[in-house]
């Protein structure tokens, strides 16, 4: 990201209704986040991505994680230890866009969302996960767990948890945290769990 990005989107984006937070457009409604922001590692693609907040607020749970549940919209995608969720809409711009022109198709896309529901709003994820472009599944094992969840069919949820643990998907990156209800050694030390591991206690707690 760029300085001249980050202030051409400030810029752009006064009046809209939409916070800014680095290079990215962030807005809660209801119970949904949403973002749009350029994709990571890409040049002149705009992404636009949503997902329940009780996903990050089940998240916090697992990992025995407190105080982030009054964070505004924009923590849900730029802070640490949330959940990640595929683009929705991807939207790319014919090269070379100057910064202006790439913030005002920003929030000119962000400004649509809004009333396009059906997009956003109970969505598949798992078709989400696979319509992405490029397709990058690992990104989301620990999501599609929050979503089970949350959607109360825990049995899949301890399935992609034993899949994760048994090696059988491909990790490419996890949150690991400790266990607060497990004794501590001698040392006064925990062991560091990994999700997976500690969303199967969560389950088997509650």
């Amino acid at each position: 990201m760029s300085d001249m990005l980050a202030k051409a989107i400030r810029t752009a984006a006064k009046g809209s209704g939409w916070s800014v937070k680095r290079d990215v457009l962030s807005k809660r409604m209801d119970d949904h986040l949403l973002a749009v922001h350029p994709r990571r590692g890409s040049i002149g693609r705009i992404e636009f991505r949503a997902k329940p907040a009780a996903w990050d607020h089940m998240l916090w749970p697992i990992l025995q994680i407190e105080g982030n549940d009054l964070q505004p919209a924009s923590f849900h995608f730029t802070g640490a230890f949330t959940c990640d969720s595929p683009a929705l809409l991807q939207q790319d711009l014919e090269p070379p866009a100057s910064h202006e022109q790439f913030a005002r198709e920003m929030v000119q896309l962000a400004e649509r969302i809004p009333r396009m529901v059906s997009l956003w709003q109970e969505y598949d994820l798992a078709r989400a996960i696979a319509d992405e472009r490029p397709q990058e599944p690992y990104r989301y094992h620990m999501t599609r767990v929050l979503e089970r969840i949350c959607c109360g069919d825990r049995q899949t949820a301890c399935e992609i948890c034993e899949a994760a643990l048994q090696g059988d998907l491909d990790l490419r990156g996890f949150f690991s945290s400790t266990d607060k209800l497990t004794p501590s050694d001698a040392n006064g030390r925990r062991q560091s769990l990994s999700f997976f591991d500690l969303a199967q206690l969560w389950i088997s707690r509650h």
